[in-house]
């Protein structure tokens, strides 16, 4: 049996659902013994090899070498403080506008403490939310005694007409 460029992924396929017989397994430990394997296929000639051997230990993992000069350190670092820096001043800028549109609404706002005016947004706006607090606490008593006077109604135009039903 004679494997070709054109028909060895077939038989790849084959060995790894494990569908192949020995005759098959030994053409394709010669195919990726010859020189000649298709670029696309080299991956697989190391791995053949190593079943071909008879799987003597696991293949050893591949070893990756990585290193720096201290001169890249030190462009990596510094470029590291400047992206660092960068950031924080863009968050900080973007908290400062985001704040001022925010509150944008109450420009001109100001209030008297003390018989002095102020309008400085930023020194006056925990009051402007306070009042605004209480206001949303009133109006959440107001509609409660709402639906509590409605329940009343209610009830009593049930009750109004159980008496005039009897």
């Amino acid at each position: 049996m004679e494997l070709t460029s054109k028909n060895i992924e077939e038989y790849i396929r084959r060995f790894m659902d494990g569908e192949t017989t020995n005759d098959e397994e030994q053409a394709i430990y010669r195919f990726f013994r010859n020189q000649r394997v298709p670029a696309h296929l080299k991956s697989y000639q190391a791995m053949f090899a190593w079943y071909e051997q008879g799987m003597p230990q696991e293949p050893a993992p591949r070893k990756y070498s990585f290193s720096l000069s201290v001169g890249q350190w030190s462009v990596g670092l510094v470029a590291m403080l400047v992206m660092g820096i960068g950031l924080s001043l863009f968050l900080s800028l973007e908290s400062a506008t985001t704040k001022s549109d925010e509150w944008a609404c109450y420009e001109g706002s100001y209030v008297v403490i003390n018989g002095k005016r102020n309008s400085n947004i930023d020194e006056i706006m925990p009051q402007i939310l306070a009042t605004l607090r209480q206001a949303e606490e009133t109006e959440k008593r107001m509609q409660e005694r709402l639906d509590e006077i409605k329940r009343l109604e209610e009830y009593a135009d049930e009750k109004g007409k159980t008496i005039i039903n009897d």
